[in-house]
């Protein structure tokens, strides 16, 4: 590994400086997207019976001992209940406007790395094959294995280029996936939750 490292040139630099911030970013955004996983299903069964039957100090606390961002938005909601339907919509908006951002930090970082990755592996390889090129004109070698050799050495670049770039774009397009359906979630609920309050004050009256 360490020889063709070393056969790739000085452009095998930044992309290893690519693959370190890529792996970074891909272990952190995994961990933090199963830190805030939630059972949305049970959590919003749990919450309605509170809300229907009033508890709502019961309900915020549920909802702040409940990790995530659906759980976030949805306490923002509650807090602001006694104020109406509207207000409890423009502060779970807020809080929406706060935990999305959260969800999608380093992801357009993530998909530079992959478009830089391939581009610097590219870059590699046309630097490359333009040194063996003029080695091989300034030796006056015409054989065909001493060509072949200095056009593989310069490949390398590319092919580590594309080995950083293809799990990176993988993990980029899983990570937008659950980010969507973090959103979706959020949506969902929100709209779940103004409906049960709804519904609450309607059966008061």
């Amino acid at each position: 590994m360490l020889q063709y490292f070393a056969k790739g040139g000085i452009m095998m630099w930044p992309l290893l400086l690519c693959s370190v911030l890529s792996a970074a970013i891909i272990i952190e955004r995994f961990f933090y997207y199963h830190r805030v996983k939630t059972d949305i299903a049970g959590f919003m069964q749990d919450l309605k019976k509170l809300v229907y039957i009033g508890q709502i100090a019961e309900a915020i606390s549920l909802c702040e001992q409940t990790p995530g961002p659906v759980a976030f938005v949805l306490a923002a909601g509650l807090k602001e209940k006694a104020h109406g339907r509207q207000a409890m919509e423009e502060a779970m908006e807020e809080a929406g406007l706060d935990a999305i951002p959260k969800l999608e930090k380093y992801l357009p970082t993530l998909s530079t790395l992959a478009s830089v990755s391939t581009l610097l592996g590219f870059t590699g390889t046309v630097i490359g094959m333009i040194a063996a090129f003029n080695a091989i004109a300034a030796a006056n070698v015409t054989t065909p294995q001493v060509v072949a050799s200095g056009v593989s050495e310069a490949l390398v670049t590319t092919a580590y280029g594309l080995f950083i770039a293809i799990p990176t774009v993988v993990a980029y397009n899983l990570f937008v996936a659950r980010v969507d359906s973090f959103i979706l979630g959020i949506e969902k609920s929100s709209a779940e939750l103004v409906g049960v309050v709804t519904r609450e004050k309607n059966n008061k009256k």
